[in-house]
């Protein structure tokens, strides 16, 4: 005290509320002490009404720590968070044509694993209750969902699948309501192209990707579709505008008759030395 060094206790309220925010965002207790390098214990017994007073230092460490928008968007690889939002962007990619098999391949999760069950909320063995996934695993799904929400995917299959069940689509997800528990989709925001607009889509993202540099097989492989797709679409995405178009059946048309009036000639010719061969 003579130095002014000494740190008294401070009411618990102001970090005990704070606690509270990291744990509605989405954070465990061990989470928050780790990020505020304190003690799990020391977080446990904050969050208990009968801690009335805790150290300035532990308050400025708790205080230090943000509220984040996104739990696993902190926090370690193994640790637990909430599997709201990875499990609302795995649905929205199925319901916009990616089979389940396609997705949990990408993601490294046996299709018939728990994990991957409790994302398209498949019946669970006992005691899995299926609320909380690794945040590492999290993370990668917000990484597909991100490169493949603008994409269609090429089962019909999946999107009937997911419209049975009242998927909302990736459009339809609002980026700040997938990982809030309440937020809600806004119904048809968006519809998945069908028939010749889906072709034509399709077609442009072709061009798109190649002009990037892809071949036909990275293209296939991104897009869902054969080589052989890509090849044709890659043919038909820049089709001649109808005046080079005219000017070049007309071109083809002027070589055939040119060919037929030699070929004319020639017979001609033929019967001419004939007869001057017979006298």
């Amino acid at each position: 005290m003579a130095y002014g060094r000494w740190q008294p206790r401070v009411e618990a309220e102001q970090a005990r509320a704070h606690v509270e925010r990291l744990l509605g965002a989405g954070l465990r207790k061990a989470h928050v002490a780790t990020l505020a390098g304190v003690s799990k214990t020391t977080v446990v017994n904050l969050t208990r009404a009968g801690t009335e007073r805790i150290s300035a230092t532990v308050e400025q460490s708790i205080l230090a720590v943000p509220v984040p928008e996104r739990a696993a968007d902190v926090a370690a690889d193994n640790a637990l968070v909430p599997i709201t939002g990875a499990r609302r962007r795995v649905q929205a990619l199925v319901a916009f044509g990616y089979p389940q098999s396609r997705l949990a391949r990408e993601l490294g999760i046996d299709p018939g694993h728990a994990t991957f069950g409790a994302l398209v909320q498949r019946q669970l063995p006992d005691g899995h209750t299926g609320q909380f996934i690794p945040a590492g695993r999290e993370r990668a799904i917000k990484g597909l969902f991100d490169r493949l929400q603008l994409i269609p995917g090429p089962s019909q299959r999946a999107r009937d699948y997911g419209r049975r069940r009242g998927w909302a689509l990736p459009l339809e997800w609002d980026e700040t309501a997938l990982d809030d528990p309440h937020g809600v989709p806004e119904r048809a925001r968006w519809t998945p192209p069908t028939g010749a607009q889906r072709r034509d889509e399709r077609r442009g993202q072709v061009a798109a990707l190649t002009e990037r540099g892809l071949s036909a097989e990275q293209i296939a492989d991104q897009l869902g579709v054969t080589t052989r797709t890509v090849v044709r679409d890659r043919g038909q995405a820049t089709p001649e505008p109808r005046g080079e178009q005219l000017d070049s059946e007309i071109a083809v048309m002027g070589d055939v008759a040119a060919r037929a009036r030699r070929d004319i000639a020639a017979r001609r010719g033929g019967r001419v030395n004939r007869r001057e061969r017979t006298r």
